[in-house]
């Protein structure tokens, strides 16, 4: 690749025209950057042209063509006598250029600077363009001079302009770039020169840096720090075999003893091996076989360590506090830090975390810490959402927790789990929480009867459940409140709560029960009031058979009329059961199963005075009655026999 910088196509070789000085502004980064030119004083351009512009029409040239000075580089070929640089050999010493320059601008601005960011950039595009166009390239490094294939292409002009020291003298002999490098490679070498030279140096060699920046397709043949020996013309010589013998058991004169410190800061590179080479390779395979099983173990331990909740760690480290004997100064701080660790456990679900707290901070014994205000806290209903919400998503151990967490609040804890219920989306949190509701209720159901009036009827009827739980006298009149709740879904959970509770205490409540039941919940009430003869509940039942609208009601209904009074009733109903049996209207078939039904409601009955009521109806004119009563009779002494 020539490079003819500012040239134009028909323009006159770079060796023919006038050379221009170097341009001090930021629009053209790179654009003065040639091959390699010795130093020498600057020349002055023709009046009114810059190095890139052309002479006008009317206006004569600076220079004939025949005055015009040589090239410099070709000037210093035909010196020594050796033949032009090689295309990409050339290329490579613009990039160099590139980087040099690069690196004085970055020296002076900061790394945000526009102008160090463009410089960057432009170096970036110009390492992509290279490796793409002439492949991987490898740099030398010597004492004062950097080379490439054996060329010249930065020799040191002075001490300060040396790009080649800071390679050579933390050990970099070479620098091999492959095809693929990356922006941020070619930065990362950038910032790692940068950081070995300058005023601000790091504390780590060039070889550390480039090694911790991961450099892909950066290949860098170094030496330690106690290879370098030998003359002082060692540097002049050609470097012969390898850069980095092997350590051997012996020694030379000139290596230095395991015990004698270096001459300036310790590094790894200067320990000795102390050991035989095959020992270490020994060592190394038995550490590389190892690892297959250590390094899983160590990221998992790593992973578990570093998973651990802040809350937990926190309450860690303050029971190790208070196990350290601490003075009264000491506890009055803890207490004030672990209210925080509570709330953020609270926060976070953790309620083993928040129970361990409320305890370390009881323990404390700092008249700051208040339960009532804490308890306040919990109730909020900000606080109580967030439970219900954490709760919803944890399993039967997480809400154990959280009732012994309730628990250490006192009295309160009947309010927080009751509130928490009442959000809880979830059938096992609202099931879990509902029991230990029942267990607190035990000694006195009354605490949640300002819940029977919640206008949220899944509220009402999950209390209802819970009294239905804790059963006994004490609930029933939570119970006769709670049947007035308009929505049923509320009466038959009263209905079912009834079951705990003795007949004689719930006969009421059902019977209120039973008023705007519909079918399935009326026959479920007079179910339970069958359970044992009751003469109230009997006239009770008895009076709907009396309605005129009574045989207008469904079957199911009718049926468990009948089958109440049969179980209920005695010599108090006959009379009425006798009256509904002779009268009616003797044509309507639904008349006629009536008085079936009541018939065998009388044998049923089975009392003398009912026995004589089917007697006398066998005895009777009427056709229908007679057979009612003689079917009744006959079927009850089928069962008696």
């Amino acid at each position: 690749m020539v490079v003819n910088p500012g040239g134009k196509p028909g323009e006159p070789e770079p060796s023919k025209r006038p050379r221009r000085p170097v341009d001090d502004g930021l629009d053209d980064l790179f654009a003065d950057i040639g091959s390699p030119r010795p130093a020498g004083p600057a020349r002055e351009p023709a009046g009114g042209l810059g190095w890139d512009v052309l002479p006008a029409a009317n206006e004569p040239p600076a220079l004939e063509a025949d005055e015009l000075p040589a090239a410099p580089e070709d000037d210093a070929l035909e010196d020594d006598g050796r033949a032009p640089l090689e295309p990409a050999v050339k290329a490579a010493g613009v990039w160099l250029n590139m980087f040099a320059r690069t690196l004085k601008t970055c020296r002076l601005y900061d790394a945000g600077n526009p102008a160090a960011v463009r410089f960057r950039e432009e170096l970036a595009r110009s390492l992509r363009q290279l490796l793409t166009e002439w492949g991987a390239v490898t740099y030398r490094f010597t004492a004062d001079d950097v080379t490439c294939d054996g060329h010249s292409l930065h020799p040191a002009r002075s001490r300060e302009d040396n790009l080649a020291f800071a390679f050579y003298r933390d050990g970099v002999r070479g620098l091999t770039i492959t095809p693929g490098a990356e922006p941020r490679e070619c930065d990362a070498l950038v910032d790692a020169v940068l950081g070995v030279t300058g005023q601000n140096l790091d504390g780590d060699d060039l070889v550390t840096l480039l090694w911790e920046a991961n450099l892909r397709h950066v290949d860098v043949d170094y030496i330690p720090a106690e290879g370098e020996t030998g003359t002082a013309d060692a540097a002049a010589q050609p470097e012969e075999g390898a850069l980095l013998p092997w350590p051997t058991a012996g020694g030379g004169e000139q290596e230095k003893s395991a015990g004698e410190p270096s001459a300036g800061p310790e590094r790894s590179e200067d320990w000795s091996m102390g050991q035989l080479t095959e020992e270490v390779e020994a060592t190394f395979a038995e550490l590389d076989f190892m690892s297959q099983q250590e390094v899983p173990r160590f990221m998992q331990e790593f992973a578990a360590e570093r998973n651990v909740p802040p809350a937990t760690a926190a309450l860690a480290v303050a029971h190790a506090c208070l196990n350290a004997d601490p003075g009264e100064d000491d506890r009055k701080e803890m207490a004030r830090f672990l209210p925080r660790v509570l709330r953020a456990a609270i926060a976070a679900g953790a309620w083993a975390d928040a129970r361990e707290a409320v305890r370390l901070v009881r323990v404390c014994g700092s008249s700051e810490w208040s339960d009532e205000r804490f308890s306040q806290e919990v109730l909020q209903p900000v606080s109580i959402t967030r439970a219900a919400e954490m709760l919803d998503t944890q399993g039967p151990a997480a809400l154990s927790e959280f009732i012994a967490l309730a628990n250490e609040l006192g009295p309160t804890a009947l309010d927080w789990l009751t509130l928490t219920l009442s959000e809880c989306q979830t059938r096992m949190a609202r099931q879990l929480v509902a029991e230990a509701i029942a267990v607190r209720a035990q000694e006195d159901p009354s605490r949640l009867a300002p819940w029977i009036a919640d206008p949220r009827w899944y509220v009402v009827r999950n209390v209802v459940h819970i009294l239905g739980w804790v059963g006994g006298p004490g609930v029933v009149p939570l119970l006769q409140n709670a049947v007035k709740y308009p929505d049923p879904r509320v009466t038959g959970e009263v209905v079912n709560a009834l079951q705990a509770v003795e007949p004689r205490l719930a006969r009421p409540v059902l019977i209120r029960a039973l008023e705007g039941a519909d079918s399935k919940l009326f026959c479920q009430i007079l179910q339970q009031l069958s359970a044992a003869r009751d003469p109230a509940v009997a006239r009770y039942v008895t009076a709907f058979i009396t309605q005129d609208r009574f045989l207008q009601r469904p079957v199911e209904e009718r049926r468990a009329i009948y089958a109440a009074i049969a179980s209920t009733g005695g010599d108090e109903i006959v009379a009425e059961l006798e009256a509904a049996m002779n009268g009616g209207n003797w044509f309507d078939r639904e008349q006629e199963v009536h008085r079936h039904a009541i018939a065998r409601c009388l044998a049923r009955i089975n009392t003398p005075k009912a026995i004589a009521a089917l007697e006398a109806g066998v005895r009777s004119r009427r056709a229908p009655v007679r057979q009612a009563c003689e079917a009744a009779l006959q079927q009850q002494q089928r069962k008696a026999a």
